[in-house]
């Protein structure tokens, strides 16, 4: 008898069946992977491989080289070198293992700082510090600024995780000697004043790039896909610098500002001829490098500083005074010790021990008041143009960031002293520069040639010189030679200034010790002390100002300013080969007798008769 069937309640599935909806169910999930893996490898596999590319791609910007700044030599006053930053993938790092005795252990960060420290000389301890920092991250820095040398053999200890990034970072050979004139260029690209600035344009490059693929620890796939636009560097610039002449001038000028416990100091050496600027020390100065100064100490106050000349300022009015023929060499003075003008009374630094001085005596010894009796003969108009064509008062055609145009104030402006104050040199305000420029003037037959410190510059790769600069006759030949002839005794051992004689050359100079308006005290307080001259005075090859600001250990131009003048002078004459002078400067009379007879007057008449001389003040 067959066995009864055992009934299955309602809502119950029944197990086989149950098993068949779980393998069409697989079977259907196993179709739609199938369907994807072939649509992946087959119909979306470009797609797909691009998307993967895609994502292992990385892009690097290739610095460029900033164009060089060279001296007239050429030699590099500002390059860009290549430097390394070291960076770090933390993830791969920990894994480092290292072969200790023969066998490999894992040393991690303490391990991969160690060895790290001891090839860049960095902190072990700091570089573990930032590793474990970061752990777990992807990247950080870990060691900025390092040579592309010293990457190289951190590179070879194969540490994973470590890698570098290359930059470009501006080197200054000369450092602070080249500073105020070069400028610099901060950590950020941006330049910060000199000749950085001014030719920003032209120095600067445009940065290329490079694509590249990273695999899974992000190491560079060398094999996988890459791409690279090369970096153009910027073009370079060429200035008249002649850079061991700057050096020795700097610290020339560094010396006497710490000797006379000075303010600053500068000095500026030119080819008088061409108006090329050799060299522009100023001191103190800045380090190019560090990129955390102020930006109040990035100044060239060579260029920028103003302050009243004082008696190198004479020249301009004796120049005005021979050329317009008011006097000659010999024209006879008679000196008082004190002299009224515009309801005050003007003295010299000391009475004079003879008050009968010629035309050449008084500019030789810098009497104030004799100047005064000469240049208030010229009209005051008269006055001023030679100024303004001797250079002062207007800005020179550098260009260069910062400089000043100075002050010579026009004559409706004038106060009731202001004619006689300027003929000898205060109540007006001029830079080193254009004061030394009154010089170069003189030593050029009159000639002034505009000051001129770039040589030229590169133009889509071709050097194109600067023109020639601008010339202008302010005096004639006969005037500067005249002017030569009264200056060659100041530098004398009877002079104000021999200690700026130079063995073996004829000198012509002028020096100055002017007070000094300080802007913060709104008062004068200290005196700039000066001295500009040049040589050989029988042909002029070089002209040289030098001035020291605020001194607190001396005072007179000829005792400051005078040595600097005279070592920079002879290492530059040396160093040109400009053979010594083989001729002696002319005599010249600095006194007369006042009872002789006047030349060319009527019998009887005598010098001192026909001297120029104040009349209202009772004379010595």
């Amino acid at each position: 008898m067959a066995a009864a069937r055992r009934p299955v309640a309602a809502g119950v599935v029944h197990p086989q069946r149950r098993m068949r909806f779980m393998l069409f169910g697989i079977l259907i999930v196993f179709s739609l992977f199938a369907a994807q893996l072939v649509k992946l490898q087959g119909l979306d596999a470009a797609s797909v491989s691009a998307a993967a590319i895609d994502r292992r791609m990385h892009e690097a910007t290739i610095p460029a080289s900033r164009g060089v700044i060279y001296d007239s030599k050429g030699v590099a006053l500002a390059e860009s070198v290549e430097r390394r930053n070291i960076t770090a993938d933390p993830t791969a790092v920990v894994t480092y293992k290292k072969r200790i005795d023969g066998e490999r252990v894992e040393v991690g960060y303490q391990g991969a700082a160690e060895d790290i420290a001891a090839i860049t000389g960095a902190d072990a301890a700091e570089l573990e510090a930032t590793l474990r920092e970061h752990d777990g991250e992807r990247w950080t820095w870990l060691q900025k600024d390092v040579s592309p040398q010293t990457w190289q053999q951190v590179k070879a200890l194969h540490i994973p995780g470590i890698y570098a990034e290359p930059f470009v970072k501006r080197a200054y050979p000369l450092g602070p000697a080249m500073a105020p004139v070069v400028g610099w260029v901060g950590s950020g690209g941006m330049a910060a004043n000199g000749i950085e600035l001014m030719f920003e344009e032209q120095l600067t490059g445009t940065p290329g790039s490079m694509t590249y693929e990273l695999g899974g620890r992000g190491e560079i796939i060398t094999t996988g896909a890459s791409s690279e636009t090369p970096a153009v560097p910027g073009e370079d610039v060429h200035l008249t610098i002649d850079s061991d002449l700057q050096w020795f001038t700097y610290n020339q000028v560094e010396a006497m500002v710490k000797q006379s416990a000075a303010l600053r100091g500068y000095a500026v050496v030119m080819d008088p001829k061409t108006g090329d600027i050799l060299a522009a020390a100023s001191y103190p100065s800045f380090d190019p490098t560090d990129s955390q100064q102020s930006t109040e100490d990035l100044r060239n106050p060579l260029f920028e500083d103003v302050y009243e000349p004082g008696s190198t300022n004479k020249v301009i009015t004796a120049g005005a005074a021979l050329e317009e023929e008011v006097v000659d060499l010999e024209t006879p003075f008679v000196l008082p010790n004190r002299l009224p003008r515009g309801g005050t009374k003007f003295k010299d630094s000391h009475d004079p021990d003879n008050p009968y001085a010629t035309f050449a005596g008084v500019l030789a010894t810098s009497s104030n008041m004799g100047t005064i009796m000469y240049g208030e003969k010229l009209p005051d108009d008269v006055l001023y143009e030679y100024m303004q064509d001797f250079g002062m008062g207007r800005e020179a055609n550098l260009g260069f960031p910062g400089q000043s145009a100075g002050l010579v104030p026009h004559p409706d402006t004038w106060s009731a002293t202001s004619k006689y104050t300027l003929t000898f040199g205060q109540g007006l305000a001029s830079t080193m520069l254009q004061q030394a420029g009154v010089f170069q003037t003189v030593a050029n037959d009159g000639v002034y040639v505009e000051p001129r410190l770039v040589k030229g510059a590169e133009e889509d790769g071709t050097f194109v010189e600067e023109p020639d600069a601008v010339q202008d006759q302010v005096v004639s030949k006969e005037t500067a030679d005249e002017l030569t002839s009264i200056m060659e005794y100041v530098p004398s051992a009877e002079g104000t200034a021999p200690q700026a004689a130079v063995e073996g050359y004829r000198v012509a100079g002028k020096t100055s010790t002017a007070d000094r308006y300080d802007e913060k005290k709104g008062r004068y307080s200290g005196v700039t002390a000066g001295f500009i001259g040049f040589a050989p005075a029988d042909d002029p090859e070089l002209v040289i100002a030098v001035a020291i600001q605020k001194p607190t250990r001396g005072k007179w131009g000829g005792e400051l300013a005078g040595p600097v003048f005279s070592e920079v002078m002879r290492y530059a004459l040396t160093s040109r080969g400009v053979p010594p002078s083989t001729t002696e400067a002319p005599e010249i009379t600095l006194h007369y007798d006042p009872d002789a007879p006047a030349p060319g007057a009527d019998p009887g008449v005598t010098l001192g008769d026909i001297a120029i001389r104040d009349e209202g003040t009772p004379q010595q």
